[in-house]
C-alpha cells in the first residue's frame, strides 16, 4: 500500500528536469531583454510577470489592480517594448 504522498513526490521528481529548463530559458529571456532594451525595460517586465503570477496563484485582487494600473500607463513604445 503506498501513501498519498509518494505519487506527489515521484511527480515532483519526474517534474525537476522540467523546471530547471524553465528556470533557464527565464534567466536567458531576463538577460535578452537588459541586453536589447536596457535594465528599465526588464523591471517593468519583472513587475508584470510578478503582479500576473501573484493574480493568477493567489487570486490576489490588489495584484490585479497593480497589473492593470501598470498596464494602462504604458505608452505605444512601452507596451511595443513589453510585448
Amino acid at each position: 500500500m503506498t501513501t498519498d504522498l509518494a505519487p506527489s513526490a515521484e511527480q515532483d521528481d519526474k517534474d525537476l528536469p522540467l523546471r530547471e529548463d524553465i528556470r533557464l530559458l527565464g534567466r536567458l529571456l531576463g538577460d535578452t531583454v537588459r541586453a536589447q532594451e536596457g535594465e528599465a525595460v526588464f523591471d517593468l517586465v519583472e513587475r508584470i510577470r510578478q503582479a500576473a503570477i501573484r493574480y493568477h496563484r493567489d487570486e490576489d485582487r490588489s495584484a490585479r489592480r497593480e497589473l492593470e494600473a501598470t498596464l494602462d500607463s504604458l505608452s505605444r513604445d512601452q507596451t511595443l517594448q513589453v510585448v
